[in-house]
């Protein structure tokens, strides 16, 4: 039940729809209730309000039609101005981006809002009519004051909000501020992520999977493979679930696979040791822990957004952009999320005997697959790889450990030589060759105590 209801919220929240489709529901319901309303209260309550006076049936058919016309026409606009900067976002930044575009509240509630003011005003125009006769019976003339001054109450709405999305719409594209809000979604995931490896890890500080590791029958037991029922993206695993089942049944259960893997169907994504401890039940529950999509997202899978700042920096640095400074940007914002796991500590690896084994990203993992990644655009760039190698000498600055300076060493010597076979300048190459020695020196300072400025 858990994981359907992750994977509904996924969808839901990739969904652009979602917002409008709620609102739009709204809107329904109150352009019936409110009329009710009306009846109910009667028009004398406008004798006590000096500037309001009652609406005749035409005038009020006229405003609604005029108001519903209007505003379903912007909203049409605006849905079209969505698809052009989706359309430009895509081929400009990558199409892995779109995401953040179909996520983005801001656009959904803007529509919702047109969309809501529309049908609210076919709701209450339904509701007016005029003086009838039918037999002997005479129906009177029905004109509902408050729900048409709610009408254009939101048609005021719908006019702020034509303003935020026209402000909204060139902001969310801007190359800076979408490297930014990926950026902080990285460095917010990032400490999420720790956190809750803390916490897993205080929780699991007396494991319950003792008994089976010292049972002498159940040593030699083979582990039951767990295949996946789904081709797809792993996109959450219930960790708590797979706890819960394996202590249980005093066993212990190993992903083989992780948030972020594409697998296909009958493909194992865990085992279960000892085989034996797990019944035919048990192991249907422990496949349904997992939830699967057609897409990554970042919800367990941190490296998701670090690859879509390397997307970005390949993107900006092809031959047919050759945007340098947006590929910097991209490596600060990279430094950014670096940084915050440099400040979470070492990343320790899960106990043997947790309940649950699986690889946790690391520091140097994240590290190693962005630049390995990203090496042979910036290597062919002389001023995005002095940045680089600048930006590495300031993450090493924040770095304590001896692996982690060793791994970011490593890539700054690397990117220094790839840039080196790249360059066809030889000035250019001697600038590469300059900020690796800066690069060195600020490690020697930094290994000595000497805290120095940087270079601009």
């Amino acid at each position: 039940m858990r994981t359907l209801f992750i994977e509904s919220a996924l969808a839901l929240r990739q969904s652009y729809w979602f917002w409008p489709s709620v609102l739009t529901a709204l809107a329904l319901v109150a352009g019936f209730t409110l009329p009710i309303v009306d009846v109910r209260l009667g028009t004398g309550w406008m004798d006590a309000v000096g500037f309001l006076r009652p609406m005749q049936v035409d005038g009020a058919r006229g405003i609604l039609t005029t108001l519903a016309s209007a505003v379903l026409g912007v909203a049409g606009v605006s849905f079209s101005i969505t698809m052009v900067a989706v359309t430009f976002a895509s081929g400009n930044y990558g199409p892995r981006l779109i995401g953040n575009f179909m996520r983005d509240r801001t656009n959904q509630v803007v529509l919702g809002i047109f969309l809501a003011t529309f049908v609210y005003c076919i709701a209450v125009l339904s509701t007016i009519h005029a003086e009838s006769g039918v037999d002997d019976d005479i129906i009177a003339a029905f004109v509902p004051q408050i729900s048409i001054l709610v009408a254009m109450m939101l048609t005021l709405a719908s006019v702020g909000a034509l303003i935020v999305y026209i402000h909204h719409v060139p902001e969310s594209i801007n190359i800076m501020n979408l490297v930014a809000k990926i950026g902080a979604e990285l460095e917010a995931a990032v400490v999420a992520t720790a956190l809750a490896q803390a916490k897993r890890d205080e929780d699991a500080a007396e494991p319950d999977i003792a008994p089976w590791h010292t049972h002498s029958a159940a040593i030699g037991d083979s582990a039951a493979s767990i295949a996946s029922g789904r081709t797809g993206y792993i996109q959450w695993v219930d960790l708590d679930t797979l706890t819960a089942k394996a202590r249980e049944a005093k066993g212990q259960v190993v992903l083989v696979r992780t948030p972020g893997d594409f697998v296909v169907e009958g493909e194992t994504i865990m085992t279960a040791r000892p085989a034996s401890h797990f019944d035919e039940a048990c192991r249907e529950a422990l496949g349904r822990a997992v939830t699967f999509g057609t897409n990554r997202t970042e919800l367990q899978d941190v490296l998701f957004l670090s690859d879509e700042l390397v997307e970005v920096l390949e993107r900006a640095l092809s031959p047919g952009v050759n945007d340098p400074n947006t590929a910097m940007l991209c490596l600060d914002w990279l430094r950014a999320g670096l940084s915050a796991f440099a400040r979470q500590g070492e990343t320790a690896d899960v106990s043997p005997l947790s309940a649950v084994l699986y690889t946790r990203v690391s520091f140097e993992t994240m590290l190693a697959r962005s630049l390995s990644q990203m090496r042979q655009y910036i290597a062919a760039d002389r001023n995005v790889t002095v940045h680089a190698i600048a930006m590495l000498a300031d993450l090493a600055d924040d770095v304590h450990g001896a692996k982690r300076l060793q791994a970011i060493d490593h890539e700054a010597e690397t990117l220094a030589m790839s840039a080196q076979e790249r360059l066809d300048e030889s000035a250019a190459r001697q600038d590469v060759e300059t900020a690796l020695a800066n690069y060195r020196a600020r490690r020697e300072r930094r290994l000595a105590g000497i805290t120095a400025p940087t270079t601009p």
